[in-house]
Formats: structure tokens, C-alpha cells, sequence
């Protein structure tokens, strides 16, 4: 008896100092171990570098809270969980607090929703039915609030793409959360913000209608307009230049300027008409004509790769307009029509820039052939026409009487029309083996051959032009980019600006943190409702059943065990 005493004492000794050299070794190691087959928990390298170099405590408050669905919930756990992950690497540590918006006093809440309005947001309502046919309303704040020395930053971690189910948005919103969180990171930590301009002076949209996008762009970077001058270096500083639906011919120094500064690893985005046609013609006449538009730049894109076709797209998936359906004498009854000349362009799901982004609303868009086999260049589609798409030739002529005609189905024979392209790699000057025009002043070395750098061509200038209301009014109204009053939603329009930019500037690959991709594992609706009540028993007696099971092991097992020893003793 004693000695079968003595050890058992060894050995739980042994088992006591074997856990306290695994805890002692534990606390001076570390390690991080994720099973799960995407490695969601797995933050990138440059996520690290960047939480490695905070010389500052973060504070992350978090407003996704209450009796949430178990999708919103998951949302929830995830953020906490990806906060918690970020913490862990930060020098300084994150603090994370979660505020029960449910519980909130009327000031409390009032002080929310004045916070969210100051930045552009607003509480999401949810439409759910309960398992007996109930439709409830609730409403949600997928919103965390990043706060860095004496900076803050609201960061929206909902990505809500209309035509996808609630679970499939809220999966690609667990897959962007480290993309969001270290750019609102990135954003309250950086001071400074890389330089991008818009170019002026050759007619390009004025700067109340980019003024959305400008604003969007403004939050990570410092956005500034300004016509091309004569000095060759102008556009040095700036990492990215917008060319936005210019209306007048480019002069000779002003594309040599241009031209040497993509040679020079300058990034530009073009959005650019081949056809001159626009929707305010429409409001004061009952048809257009589009005529062939000539800057003076198609045979410099065509020396970069790309030719923009003068041929107008008609998209059988397409924006609506109001058309007035009442007869003479009648009171006005408007209904929205589909417009085929305003396509809704599919993004490539492949690349960061389009990924998770809603349809991009154009007007009067064309398409965009590559051009040039021998040229050292990647290219991408990034936005495309419908399956069942038309092209028309100039002249195009467009009258509010197509609406009411049905479609052809033979003639909408095209399919998937490149409408924007993205070009990486070197691109050949367009003055290689020529003098620089006389105009240009700087004494910058003229080069043939760029360095590697980036080019997007939008063969549509609307797409990043907001409307306006009341334009000569002392207080214009802006509609938001994108937003569609016709069907109350908002396109993709100021996310495919802002992540052209932000890819183009990108020189560290944060942008590759949106191709993150987590496989969505739905159950399976139906059998849960049809086994509604065999899975609660199952649910309750299973447990119960094994918890038994291990009991009379248990008990069967010692007494076999010590049975015999209490024997011998006796």
C-alpha cells in the first residue's frame, strides 16, 4: 500500500514538473500554430512589419454587438479574433473594446449616430423571417473605430454586393477583414499620404463632377488638379496621375511630359471617349449623334498596348432611366426603362482591384482591343461587357425610342467587351528616336524604355463623373458616385476608382491582402428545416448519452483497477 503510494506521488510530481517546463518554455518561446486549411489565421508578412513598427498603443472599438443572426455574429467573432491577431505582433498592443449598441442610452446612441454620420455612415437594417414566418427588422453597425496618437478612422467591415445571398457577403467580408483593418491601421498610423493628381487642361471633367471621387481618394492620399505646364519633370513627384474624360486635343509637350514620366516608372489612369456622346444631350432633345473624338493620344496608347475602338457599347445588361408613360393629356407617370447605352460592367473576380466590388455603371462606354506581341507587358481585363452585347460604328445615333424596342437577339452578338485593361511591365516611349518638342524646358534624360510600372485605360470618361444637381446654384447638390436613383442602389463605381489608385501605388502588395479567399461551408437549409426536431433530440440525448457511456467506464474501469489491489491487501 505504501509503496503503491509512493508512486503515485512520483508520478503526479513528474507530471507537475513536466507541465511547468512546458509553460516555463511556452513563455520564452513563440509560436502560433493555424490548422485551418486557408490559413485564415495566418496574417501576411507585411501585416506584421507593419503592427512590428507601431511605436504607439491602438485603440479598436468595435460597434457590432448585440442579438446578432449567426452570420453577423461569425462577422463579430471574426473581427474580435483578426483585432486580437493584429495585437499580438503590435509593439505597443491593440485595446479592444466592444460597445453594446443594444443597450445604449438615447445620448449614447445619439452620439453614435452623429460619429457615424460625421463619416459618411450609417446602420445597416436587417430583413430576417424566423422559423415561424415572422419578419423582424433589426439594425446593425459593422463599423470599428481605429483611433492612433491623435488620429482616428471609421472602418466599414461589410462588403454588400447586391444579387449575392447574406451568408456569401458576409463570408467575403470575414475574407477582406485584415485588408480593411491594417488600411484603417495604415491610414491613422501614416502621417504622410503619397501625392496623386488630376490633369487639367485639356477640357477634362470639371472638378465638381470628380468631386466623389476626389473625396474618396482624399483618405489616402493627397489629391491635387493642375494643367501640365512645360517643365519635363512636373509630374515627378506625383505616384499616380488621372486623366478624366478630357474634351480637347493633347499637345506635343504635354504628351512628351506624360510620356517621360510613365518612362520614368510614372503610373496613369486614362478614362477616356473614343465617341463624344453624352445623357445631358438627351434631356433637352429626344436624340443624340456621337460623333469620332480625336485627342491627339491614340497613337501614344497605342504604342503602350492598347487601342480604343470608336464604336459605342449597347448591353443588354444595363442602368435604368425615368421615362415619362403617359399619353398626352394625361398626368405624368414616370417608370424606369432600361438604357442599353449605360452597361453595368462585370469586374474580373482575379484581380484585387474588381474583387468583391458590385457592378460599375458606364454611359456611352467603347471597348478596348491589346495591341503589340513583342512587348514586355502583363494585361488584364478588369471590367466587361454583358454576354450579349452590341457595338455600334460611328456614327452612333441614339434616340429615347430605343427604349421602347425590344432587344434583337441577333444582334446582341458580341460578348464580354474589355471596356477597362491594365497593363504591368515596360512600356516603349512614343519619342523614342525623336527630339523633344521645343516647348518642354528641364534638363531630365530623355528615356526610350520605362522602368516597370503600371497603366489602366477606361475607355469611358463617366465612370468616375457624379451627377449634379442644381449646378448653378449657390449650393449644388451631389449625387453620390455610383448611386442609381432608379433602383436606390449604388454601383461599384468610386470602389474600382479608389482600388485602381491604390493598386497603381502600391509598391509594398497591400492590395494582394483582398485576394484573401475563405470557402463558404453553408449548411444546408432545407434538411435543417425538414430535421428541425430529429437534430434538437439528437442534440439533447446524444451528450447525455455519451456523458453515460464515460460514467459506467469510468466506474467499471477503477473498479477492475483497484479491485484487485484492495484483495491482496485484505
Amino acid at each position: 500500500m505504501n509503496r503503491l503510494l509512493h508512486n503515485n506521488i512520483v508520478r503526479a510530481a513528474l507530471a507537475v514538473a513536466a507541465l511547468v517546463a512546458v509553460n516555463a518554455t511556452g513563455s520564452c518561446l513563440f509560436f502560433r500554430i493555424d490548422l485551418t486549411q486557408e490559413k485564415r489565421y495566418t496574417l501576411a508578412p507585411i501585416t506584421r512589419q507593419l503592427m512590428n513598427g507601431l511605436d504607439q498603443p491602438l485603440q479598436a472599438t468595435l460597434y457590432l454587438s448585440g442579438e446578432l443572426n449567426p452570420g453577423f455574429a461569425r462577422l463579430a467573432k471574426s473581427a474580435v479574433e483578426t483585432i486580437d491577431e493584429l495585437g499580438v505582433y503590435a509593439g505597443r498592443g491593440i485595446r479592444t473594446t466592444v460597445v453594446d449598441v443594444p443597450n445604449l442610452t438615447k445620448a449614447e446612441g445619439d452620439s453614435l449616430t452623429a460619429l457615424l454620420d460625421e463619416w459618411g455612415m450609417a446602420g445597416v437594417p436587417v430583413f430576417e423571417t424566423t422559423e415561424d414566418g415572422r419578419k423582424t427588422r433589426s439594425t446593425v453597425y459593422p463599423y470599428v473605430l481605429i483611433e492612433y496618437a491623435d488620429r482616428q478612422v471609421m472602418v466599414n467591415l461589410l462588403q454588400n454586393l447586391p444579387g449575392l445571398s447574406g451568408d456569401e457577403n458576409l463570408n467575403r467580408s470575414v475574407e477582406n477583414l485584415e485588408y480593411c483593418l491594417t488600411d484603417g491601421i495604415r491610414r491613422v498610423s501614416d502621417g504622410s499620404h503619397p501625392r496623386i493628381a488630376f490633369i487639367e487642361g485639356h477640357g477634362e471633367a470639371e472638378e465638381i463632377d470628380v468631386v466623389e471621387a476626389a473625396d474618396a481618394l482624399a483618405h489616402h492620399f493627397t489629391v491635387e488638379r493642375g494643367a501640365i505646364g512645360t517643365d519635363a519633370a512636373i509630374l515627378d513627384p506625383y505616384s499616380v496621375i488621372i486623366i478624366a474624360k478630357p474634351s480637347r486635343r493633347f499637345s506635343e509637350s504635354d504628351k512628351y511630359i506624360i510620356d517621360q514620366y510613365v518612362m520614368r516608372g510614372g503610373k496613369v489612369l486614362w478614362m477616356v471617349d473614343a465617341v463624344t456622346m453624352t445623357l445631358d444631350s438627351l434631356r433637352s432633345s429626344a436624340s443624340t449623334i456621337g460623333l469620332l473624338a480625336d485627342f491627339n493620344i491614340d497613337d501614344m496608347l497605342f504604342r503602350y498596348g492598347f487601342r480604343i475602338n470608336p464604336e459605342v457599347i449597347e448591353d443588354a445588361q444595363c442602368a435604368m432611366v425615368p421615362i415619362s408613360v403617359a399619353q398626352p393629356g394625361q398626368q405624368p407617370r414616370i417608370v424606369p426603362m432600361p438604357w442599353r447605352f449605360s452597361p453595368l460592367l462585370q469586374g474580373n473576380g482575379l484581380s484585387p482591384i474588381t474583387r468583391n466590388v458590385n457592378a460599375v455603371r458606364a454611359d456611352f462606354a467603347s471597348y478596348i482591343d491589346t495591341v503589340g506581341i513583342d512587348l514586355d507587358l502583363r494585361r488584364t481585363v478588369l471590367l466587361r461587357s454583358s454576354a450579349y452585347t452590341k457595338a455600334d460604328a460611328t456614327p452612333v445615333y441614339a434616340t429615347l425610342a430605343d427604349i421602347h424596342r425590344s432587344p434583337v437577339r441577333e444582334e446582341f452578338n458580341r460578348s464580354h467587351l474589355p471596356v477597362a485593361v491594365m497593363a504591368e511591365g515596360t512600356f516603349q516611349s512614343i519619342f523614342a528616336n525623336r527630339r523633344k518638342p521645343r516647348e518642354v524646358t528641364g534638363a531630365a534624360k530623355q528615356l526610350d524604355r520605362s522602368r516597370p510600372t503600371q497603366m489602366i485605360v477606361v475607355a469611358d470618361g463617366d465612370i468616375i463623373r457624379n451627377d449634379v444637381r442644381f449646378r448653378n446654384a449657390a449650393e449644388p447638390r451631389i449625387v453620390p458616385l455610383g448611386y442609381d436613383e432608379m433602383s436606390k442602389q449604388t454601383f461599384g463605381n468610386k470602389d474600382f476608382i479608389v482600388n485602381a489608385v491604390q493598386y497603381m501605388a502600391d509598391d509594398a502588395g497591400w492590395m494582394s491582402l483582398r485576394n484573401r479567399n475563405f470557402s463558404l461551408r453553408l449548411l444546408d437549409r432545407r434538411a435543417i428545416a425538414e430535421g428541425t426536431a430529429r437534430w434538437k433530440a439528437a442534440a439533447t440525448a446524444l451528450p447525455l448519452a455519451v456523458l453515460t457511456a464515460l460514467g459506467l467506464a469510468f466506474v467499471f474501469i477503477r473498479r477492475r483497477r483497484y479491485g484487485k489491489h484492495a484483495s491482496r491487501i485484505e
